[in-house]
């Protein structure tokens, strides 16, 4: 049987071991132990305040409308609520449009109601 020669290898690691202990004590002083301190953030200037101005939504003006006719006048207003109230008299669906014809010298008030019901009420 051939014989086995025996070689050295603990010089060699324990030179390994070394220089990987000398490295890491060199990275340990190196780094340091406390956390780095937040610096606090710079304070901004505060924008200058603008005067205080009323900002009031405009009441949409109040509108009567007036129909004169010879010696006659009618008021839209209650010609409008007239057509709605005999609408849903005859028909009991929702008015989504309406558009309203008034003829003074017939005194009637012809209606479309959702572009399909027409009729027609007297002043």
């Amino acid at each position: 049987m051939p014989s086995r020669k025996k070689t050295e290898i603990a010089p060699v690691a324990e030179a390994t071991v070394a220089i990987a202990a000398e490295t890491v004590t060199e990275i340990a002083a190196e780094a340091p132990d406390e956390k780095p301190v937040k610096k606090p953030a710079a304070k901004k200037a505060a924008p200058a305040k603008k005067p205080a101005t009323k900002t009031t939504k405009a009441a949409a003006p109040k509108e009567t409308v007036k129909i004169q006719f010879g010696a006659d006048e009618y008021d839209y207003a209650e010609i409008k609520k007239a057509v709605e109230a005999d609408y849903k008299c005859k028909v009991k669906d929702r008015i989504k449009t309406v558009e309203i014809y008034i003829k003074p010298e017939d005194k009637a008030v012809y209606y479309v109601v959702n572009s399909g019901f027409t009729d027609k009420i007297e002043l």
